[in-house]
């Protein structure tokens, strides 16, 4: 048998945390506001920090068909971790916008340098 105890806050302390989770359960970021715009296929996300995350309705197939009136009715879950359509039954959360963020941000990147090089190589 083991002498070490594990006490009720070790056991529910995160351990190995990524940087996304780093940002969402110790820096406290989090979701104030979700703005739909069907016409423009774009779903902005305003959080707490000022920055605003944008994605594309078209992305996720019950937003893509829903209609203006069903995408307004939206509520934050988890303390702002997340939005929940409840007609819709749909459910997203911060960490996957970032997720998306940044890998969209990243391929725009490789996308810009390759497109330099390729004119230089000529």
């Amino acid at each position: 048998m083991s002498s070490r105890k594990q006490t009720a806050t070790s056991a529910a302390k995160p351990i190995g945390l990524d940087p996304i989770e780093a940002m969402v359960l110790k820096e406290g970021l989090r979701i104030v506001d979700v703005l739909p715009y069907k016409d423009l296929d774009l779903l902005a996300v305003v959080l707490n920090s000022g920055d605003v995350l944008q994605a594309r309705l078209s992305d996720f197939d019950r937003l893509k068909k829903a209609s203006e009136a069903q995408l307004k009715k939206w509520r934050l879950i988890g303390g702002g971790m997340g939005i929940n359509w409840d007609t819709l039954d749909e459910d997203l959360s911060l960490r996957g916008f970032i997720r998306d963020s940044v890998q969209h941000e990243a391929l725009r990147r490789m996308t810009v340098r390759r497109s330099k090089t390729t004119v230089k190589s000529r």
